[in-house]
């Protein structure tokens, strides 16, 4: 029974270390590729967002040529969102197992590495973007699906997130910050409750409940405000 119990616990601790290496690897590669991923303190500060429930809104106190100015900066970096995220979507198409960026959830202290791809090496590594789904600019629900008990667990803590709180994708041309809208509870077949709805979304997948595969575990959030960031900054 204690051999039993020592090899147990040998399995998932040993799954961690490696992630654990494995993610130090792909923080480097991100940085050598795009060296902003370098610095995601300095592009997560509040300045330069663009708040999507506020974006092209009139305050009440400028005139109607002030308001056009508004609604029309705002159009323009819409579409530079848009045009960014389809250049990355081409850059990265059919390259699994490639880093393009974090995960970021203050509240339950998740600051991972991603990477496009759900096949079972690129989980072993970190959370997989779904390839069949938009990045973010794209008008989609952005998916992907992570680990709750091996390889690092990255999203172990899913049952612990709260309505509200933010999650954010950073990205070699943006920041997308999304505010979660709903965790809910699904079997694996239920795959409509991550379907595309034609407005910007996130979708975190994982098992549930912990040690267990029966049940899907999602946290979805909608997308409050994006950040473009330039090559090279």
């Amino acid at each position: 029974m204690i051999v039993g119990g020592v090899l147990l616990l040998a399995y998932p601790l040993g799954t961690w270390g490696y992630t654990w290496f494995v993610q130090r690897e792909l923080r480097q590669e991100l940085g050598q590729v795009s060296p902003q991923m370098a610095a995601t303190d300095l592009l997560l500060a509040a300045e330069d967002f663009v708040r999507v429930e506020t974006a092209g809104a009139a305050t009440p106190d400028v005139s109607t040529s002030s308001a056009d100015l508004l609604v029309a900066e705002y159009n323009a970096r819409l579409a530079a969102f848009k045009a960014a995220a389809d250049a990355f979507a081409a850059s990265v198409g059919g390259k699994t197992g490639e880093p393009i960026g974090k995960i970021i959830i203050p509240s339950i202290g998740v600051d991972v590495v991603m990477l496009e791809g759900t096949e079972t090496r690129d989980l072993r590594e970190g959370p997989g973007h779904w390839p069949e789904t938009p990045f973010p600019g794209q008008a989609g629900n952005f998916v992907a699906s992570g680990h709750r008990t091996t390889y690092g667990a990255p999203f172990r803590k899913f049952n612990k997130v709260q309505v509200g709180d933010e999650i954010d994708l950073v990205l070699p041309y943006a920041v997308a910050r999304y505010s979660v809208t709903r965790v809910v509870i699904v079997l694996p077949t239920e795959v409509e409750e991550v379907a595309q709805l034609a407005r910007e979304q996130v979708s975190l997948v994982a098992c549930h409940p912990i040690y267990s595969a029966k049940q899907r575990i999602v946290v979805q959030g909608d997308l409050i405000a994006f950040k473009l960031i330039e090559p090279g900054s």
